[in-house]
């Protein structure tokens, strides 16, 4: 039988890729040691350099398996701890830096975070309020106006290994128009934004862990976009969404209730890893979607795009 090299390597690399975090999870394994992994990426040169020696000999494969059992490790490091691979030292003397505002009107809040937690809710008082602190020389920038609020890591060297951990306390004023946009790089973030009147949002995570309840917001267009990590979505039905959700080797839970009309829709066939027709969905055209979809007083709409991902609607448990 002759030997798929292309599927074996792929074959190495996804048993790798899943099997890191579910060592991680089952406690097998430390985030500590996982943290380093990254200072393993020299063996995808040795894994080359190994592919070319042995190139005419029966063992020619054996390169192969290395680069993609070393990829699959340093992925699935990011996938299993992402919120604090390479955030760096944590033992300095932390600076904190407290701000509050508010908005005339419609607004636009951006948030950028590089290694790091954020907690974003809706604040009692009408007023957005800002507090954020870390263990590294700088503190994050923190800019503001009548109709805006940019909060991002400020360390105006760009994202290092080195760096320390960030953590945000943010607080938005509900009922006012927001134009709001997430962005997550190696970071935790947990949105419950519930009485929020968001007239657009983005999440973007990258390697990390994102948690965005929605339940009680109004939101008109929705984007969210997941590459190396787990996010979790929470809807509810009292109001109408549309938007896209993407997912690159990660993964996405979707809580979704009876009443809402959910459909889902794809250019290509959604990856494997679904549970949608088990969640009850029906499949119509190159669409997903719940029976009844066309007399649900509210209607969730959303594009989807996973690859070397998973979505699961409903998942047991919920989405946590």
């Amino acid at each position: 039988m002759k030997l798929n090299r292309r599927r074996l390597n792929w074959g190495v690399f996804f048993i790798v890729l899943g099997s890191v975090p579910l060592a991680y999870n089952q406690g097998a394994v430390s985030q500590s040691t996982l943290v380093d992994a990254w200072r393993l990426w020299p063996l995808v040169l040795v894994g080359l350099g190994l592919g070319l020696v042995l190139s005419r000999t029966p063992a020619y494969f054996v390169g192969g398996l290395v680069v993609a059992a070393c990829l699959g490790l340093v992925l699935g490091s990011l996938f299993a701890v992402g919120p604090g691979l390479g955030c760096g030292d944590q033992t300095g003397n932390a600076n904190s830096i407290s701000r509050d505002g508010t908005f005339d009107g419609a607004a636009q809040v951006e948030l950028d975070l590089q290694c790091g937690r954020t907690n974003v809710t809706t604040s009692p008082d009408g007023q957005w309020h800002v507090r954020a602190s870390n263990t590294d020389q700088s503190s994050a920038a923190v800019n503001s106006s009548a109709n805006s609020l940019t909060i991002d890591s400020g360390n105006g060297n760009g994202w290092r290994l080195t760096r320390s951990d960030e953590v945000w306390d943010i607080a938005l004023p509900p009922g006012q128009p927001i134009e709001l946009s997430v962005s997550i790089n190696a970071g935790d973030a947990h949105l419950n934004l519930g009485g929020a009147n968001l007239s657009s949002a983005s999440f973007s995570l990258n390697a990390g862990a994102l948690h965005a309840d929605l339940t009680n917001a109004r939101i008109g267009n929705l984007t969210l976009s997941t590459n190396v990590g787990s996010s979790a979505l929470i809807l509810d039905g009292n109001s109408s969404v549309s938007g896209s959700l993407s997912t690159n080797v990660g993964s996405l839970d979707v809580c979704s209730p009876g009443q809402l009309g959910l459909r889902l829709k794809s250019s290509e066939s959604l990856a494997a890893g679904n549970n949608l027709s088990s969640a009850g969905l029906v499949r119509v055209g190159d669409a997903w979607q719940t029976p009844g979809y066309d007399a649900a007083a509210n209607k969730a709409d959303f594009s989807v795009s996973t690859s070397v991902g998973s979505l699961t609607l409903n998942p047991a448990g919920g989405c946590k």
